[in-house]
């Protein structure tokens, strides 16, 4: 089991550098866990993506299977907890969530944003790095 952030669940619906690596992480480990802010941020790429290629249809299916692969394993994290995160990390309070959610439940961030792994290298990796510690 492992915390996803949305730089990295996009990959594994829509096509691009790190959807082979997103794919794989999932066959090693499909227990993806989010908090539901995740679904605010998926909503606001499909719109990016669909108004890029003016196609509607297709997202709503990218979000049907969205939620039905990680919706049902949505947490919320401890509110305060992200706060205390957030401010002390001086990162969003959206971040925060993902980092508050990982340390609730003992388990990795996988995050493909730069800043975070290097703000707690020791609870968040990329894609490629989840990878290797899953061998």
């Amino acid at each position: 089991m492992i915390v996803v952030d949305a730089t990295v669940v996009p990959f594994l619906f829509i096509e691009g550098e790190m959807t082979q690596s997103a794919k794989k992480l999932f066959q090693r480990d499909a227990e993806w866990v989010t908090p539901p802010i995740l679904n605010h941020e998926m909503l606001s790429i499909l719109a990016v993506v669909g108004s890029a290629d003016q196609v509607v249809e297709p997202l709503e299916e990218v979000w049907r299977h969205i939620r039905s692969l990680i919706g049902p394993r949505q947490q919320v994290p401890d509110p305060l907890l992200a706060l205390r995160i957030a401010v002390e990390l001086q990162i969003s309070g959206v971040h925060g969530q993902y980092l508050a959610l990982a340390e609730q439940l003992k388990l990795p961030l996988v995050t493909e944003d730069r800043k975070l792994r290097e703000l707690v290298p020791q609870r968040c990796f990329s894609i490629d790095e989840a990878l290797n510690r899953l061998t």
